[in-house]
Parts: structure tokens; C-alpha cells; sequence
């Protein structure tokens, strides 16, 4: 898929989904590695790691009880990931 930084009226652009295990509770935080085709997603007591390419679910943890997540990132090489809880990183 090919998309235009000009104004083409004829192309059309259709988004795909991420078909792959969802959280239950509200996400709390995400983002999405640069030099890997992957996504983090938090969700109180669990992080996924989804591989949007292949559309699966790579990694999928709870966290102990009384950890509930606030945010996710990526380190830019993509073989770290940073979790922030409300008392630690």
C-alpha cells in the first residue's frame, strides 16, 4: 500500500486492524517500536506486545498484585521496554 503526501482523490486507503488478543480493562498506555514492526499495549496488571506484521500476540504478562501500569515505551533499538507504575519504572 502505497499512500500520497499530495491530495489524490482516486486512491483509496484502507485501514487494517490488529487482529490479536485485546485487554479487557481500559488501556493505559501504548506505543509503537521504530525499528521493529511491533506494539506495546498496558492494561492495569498486564502488558501485550503485538506483532502488527504477522497480526499475533508475541508476548502477553501479568504483573503481580498492587502493580497496576500507567505507561509503556519502547527503547529505540526495540529489544527494551519501559513500564511506569505509580511507585517504580
Amino acid at each position: 500500500m502505497k499512500l500520497a503526501l499530495t491530495d489524490t482523490s482516486d486512491v483509496q486507503v484502507k485501514p487494517e486492524d490488529v487482529l490479536c488478543m485485546f485487554h479487557s480493562t481500559a488501556v493505559t498506555g501504548m506505543d509503537v517500536c521504530m525499528r521493529k514492526q511491533l506494539i506495546a499495549t498496558t492494561a492495569q496488571r498486564w502488558i501485550h506486545i503485538h506483532n502488527y506484521a504477522t497480526k499475533t500476540l508475541e508476548i502477553k504478562r501479568q504483573f503481580q498484585a498492587g502493580e497496576e501500569s500507567s505507561a509503556v515505551a519502547f527503547h529505540p533499538s526495540g529489544f527494551h521496554i519501559v513500564v511506569a507504575f505509580a511507585d517504580k519504572v
